[in-house]
């Protein structure tokens, strides 16, 4: 019975961890140990009936009611010194409870201690395992650890986070065991922690030294020991500021290169680039690119350094799309055509004053038609006016206020044979484009 009421509390102080009411009258933030208990427990109040079913079913059995009077009669929180046997893996050992520098003999592993009278984090009084004679083990699949924040500046606080596989059994992780673990953190040298450890966080640490750290948690769960190396922070010393511009907009297939350069100041010495995961030194302000073939587009990862141990990540530098400029911005094409392609088959959305051309072959002798270029427009604003130009050729539709259709008309006879025919443009009012189609 003893067991049943032991886990009934516990049950009840992670219920209390997400919806708990401080003496200002503010409720505490949900952890992470809530958002885990929420998968698997519909609603906080059905965690609390499982403690109420507890001491109810307590205050039914004499020895259990006798044994734990004051914390049902809601007097006082209850210190267990003698749980059940069947529940305590660790009886009769005399390894010291790290927490209380008690023996297992005084303290049972499964001890519950007194609950802090603030009620700010109740899950503080966690159903502890001795590890004092444990093994630690590598607990790169038992789960994860990252700092809250990254990067920081230096004289920053940051809190580290331990994130559990739930899936590290093969099954889903049983979370009251979970409830039961214990987090030991461990920092550098230079780290001052305050001390406000809450279940899977660490307590808000302060680094007055800049640079890269990290930070690993031993995690005691179900008899064995986890250690988990947490993901790198980076300590920021003196701010750099940077922008990023690029010349070679215009990629051709001949030349297809793009250059970004960075213009970068700080209260500290700039000592290197990384472009692209490459350093090139504090030199290597100008990062030249090859584009592989036309339609690649490409923005350049920057990380830039300096001798306070600083790097700071540029994110202005612009995206640069390989183009050819000797195609024209609207292309129709016609390859081995023995007939015009219908709007379904090819049409062109094109801005105002933009150029179209049509390339490629015709390759039927017995028609021989005159090509016409076609635009239709749905109106989104007023007046409504459009312009086709070809050669001396030119085409003028004023609209209406809806837009218009088939504007346009003949541009050249085609025959047999290649096609090259450019600067077929447009300009107009009344929608940001048009249409086009071959007729």
């Amino acid at each position: 019975m003893n067991s049943k009421l032991i886990a009934g509390i516990s049950l009840a102080s992670i219920a209390g961890a997400a919806f708990w009411a401080c003496g200002e009258g503010n409720i505490n933030e949900m952890t992470m140990m809530d958002d885990i208990v929420s998968k698997q427990y519909s609603t906080v109040e059905e965690l609390i009936n499982l403690k109420e079913d507890a001491m109810k079913s307590c205050k039914e059995d004499m020895g259990c009611y006798t044994q734990y009077q004051a914390y049902l009669d809601g007097t006082e929180e209850p210190v267990i010194d003698n749980p059940d046997p069947i529940d305590d893996p660790n009886q009769g050992q005399q390894n010291p409870n790290p927490n209380t520098g008690l023996s297992s003999s005084s303290r049972g592993a499964f001890d519950i201690v007194d609950k802090p009278k603030s009620s700010a984090n109740i899950i503080d009084a966690p159903i502890e395992l001795s590890s004092s004679s444990l093994q630690i083990v590598d607990g790169g699949t038992f789960g994860t650890c990252a700092p809250a924040k990254n990067p920081i500046g230096k004289g920053d606080k940051v809190q580290w986070q331990f994130t559990p596989n739930m899936q590290f059994t093969g099954a889903t992780m049983d979370v009251m065991k979970l409830a039961k673990a214990t987090y030991a953190w461990t920092f550098a040298d230079d780290a001052i922690d305050d001390g406000t450890q809450t279940s899977m966080m660490s307590g808000k640490i302060t680094y007055n030294n800049s640079g890269a750290t990290t930070a690993s948690v031993t995690v005691t769960y179900e008899g064995a020991a986890y250690q988990i190396n947490c993901e790198p922070l980076q300590v920021n010393g003196f701010p750099i500021n940077c922008t990023c511009d690029v010349t070679g907009g215009d990629i051709t297939d001949d030349q297809g290169i793009a250059t970004w350069t960075a213009s970068c100041t700080s209260q500290g010495n700039i000592t290197s680039y990384t472009w692209d995961g490459t350093d090139l030194g504090a030199d290597g302000a100008a990062y030249p690119y090859t584009f592989a073939k036309k339609g690649d587009e490409h923005t350049p990862t920057l990380f830039v350094a300096n001798d306070d141990n600083t790097v700071q990540e540029v994110k202005s530098c612009p995206a640069v799309k390989a183009t050819d400029s000797s195609l024209p911005d609207y292309l129709f094409t016609l390859e081995d055509a023995i007939q015009i392609p219908s709007k379904a088959d090819q049409s062109l959305n094109v801005k105002s004053e933009g150029c179209m051309s049509i390339r490629g072959k015709w390759n039927n002798s017995g028609y021989n038609p005159t090509i016409k270029v076609l635009c239709d427009m749905s109106a989104t604003s007023s007046p409504v006016s459009f312009t086709m130009t070809y050669g001396t050729k030119t085409y003028t539709k004023p609209g209406e206020s809806w837009g218009f259709s088939n504007a346009g008309g003949e541009i050249a006879p085609l025959s047999n044979g290649p096609i090259s025919i450019d600067n077929i443009c447009v300009t107009f009012t009344g929608a940001e484009t048009v249409t086009c189609y071959l007729q």
